[in-house]
């Protein structure tokens, strides 16, 4: 669930299409845990994540030169880009990738709903940023939320992993903790001086170049390439042609338009995508408590964003 912090010039008034490019971003973001876990029946986390950025690339590349942001960067944008594509992209989606293991799909999407949550308290510690009491009444709820969806959310597989969470939970709910601090990061350093398109595609260059360095690092078996099922290719292309390429491009597309406040509210029909599509496609199952905390994460959250 991609939340940058970049100052988008409103060009015109929002249209139809501008409101279904931003369902369909969510939608297929919403989806994104679900297709990991799929591909994961056949391949390694290292390798989802270096096809997935593989795929991205030529999708980006196109989106950027179609909104001509397509160019090399300078010695300092190359340097700052190269840190945001390690922490935010490479960092963020392989520790996810690991995570989906044994993470539930449903859960995953509701705990990175919550990053709003997270950079409120991060940008009141570091950016002193001030909280109003009503926003931390806000954090506090939507906290206790994550933590009901993280305990009992999903119905688990086995009696040892219904206690409270898989490991799979806790490192997805620390990649929500690695996001937060991400978007600080991205305020500190990208300044309003690079536009999203050109920023995010040369993030994803250098994401790339880490992942297919890692891989290297860690043995990834290349040789189970071959034995993918038409199935795992077509979650590792929903991976990277749609969730990583084209959302983005139609989130941004529809942030020309939409404002801030009104496209937010979309963000919480991603996990509802979710829920929905790993039903389908990975048959996970939920519990009451799973709609309970959802409940507490939107009205916490709405709390935080509340003007």
């Amino acid at each position: 669930m991609p939340e940058r912090l970049h100052d988008i010039e409103k060009t015109r008034s929002p249209r139809a299409l501008d409101y279904a490019m931003a369902l369909c971003a969510v939608t297929i973001w919403g989806g994104s845990f679900a297709a990991t876990k799929y591909a994961l029946v056949q391949a390694e986390p290292s390798l989802i994540l270096c096809l997935r950025l593989a795929m991205t690339l030529p999708v980006l590349a196109a989106g950027c030169a179609l909104g001509g942001e397509l160019r090399l960067p300078n010695r300092r944008e190359a340097l700052v880009l190269a840190v945001l594509g390690f922490q935010g992209i490479f960092f963020h989606q392989g520790i996810q990738a690991i995570a989906m293991k044994t993470a539930g799909a449903g859960n995953a999407n509701w705990m990175m709903v919550a990053s709003p949550a997270v950079v409120a308290v991060l940008g009141w510690l570091f950016l002193r940023e001030k909280i109003s009491r009503r926003a931390a009444a806000g954090l506090v709820l939507a906290s206790a939320g994550v933590a009901l969806v993280l305990a009992a959310g999903t119905v688990k597989e086995t009696a040892e992993s219904a206690s409270f969470g898989s490991w799979g939970d806790f490192l997805m709910l620390a990649s929500v903790l690695n996001w937060g601090i991400f978007l600080v990061i991205s305020r500190k350093l990208l300044r309003f001086t690079m536009t999203p398109g050109f920023s995010i595609f040369w993030e994803l260059v250098f994401a790339s170049l880490f992942a297919f360095a890692a891989t290297f690092a860690v043995g990834t078996d290349y040789s189970a390439i071959p034995r993918f099922t038409a199935g795992t290719w077509a979650a590792i292309i929903f991976l990277g042609a749609l969730s990583s390429g084209l959302a983005y491009l139609f989130w941004y597309k529809a942030l020309a338009a939409i404002p801030v406040a009104k496209l937010t509210v979309f963000q919480f029909l991603q996990p509802v995508a979710g829920m929905v599509i790993s039903y389908l496609l990975i048959g996970e199952r939920y519990t009451i408590w799973l709609a309970l905390g959802a409940a507490m994460i939107t009205v916490g959250i709405w709390l935080v964003n509340r003007r």
